[in-house]
């Protein structure tokens, strides 16, 4: 069930939905579901990261913005 939800979740892209879910304990019944959930968890780590990276890159901009308008601002 755990792996279905993170599947939707990460198509979906909802990064609420994936931090709710890694909360949970899986309940894995083969070593084919675990090998599954190992690769899903892989993706959502490659993608949260991207996301991460994202982010840190607008917040330099907006910083660069910032400075740039309040130096704009002082002539």
């Amino acid at each position: 069930m755990l792996v279905k939800e993170l599947k939707i979740a990460f198509i979906n892209k909802d990064i609420e939905k994936l931090k709710e879910l890694s909360k949970q304990t899986p309940n894995i019944s083969s070593i084919e579901e675990a090998k599954e959930l190992k690769a899903l968890i892989k993706e959502i780590n490659l993608f949260l990261t991207q996301e991460k990276n994202k982010i840190l890159k607008d917040m330099q901009e907006i910083k660069k913005l910032k400075k740039f308008h309040k130096e704009i601002k002082s002539f």
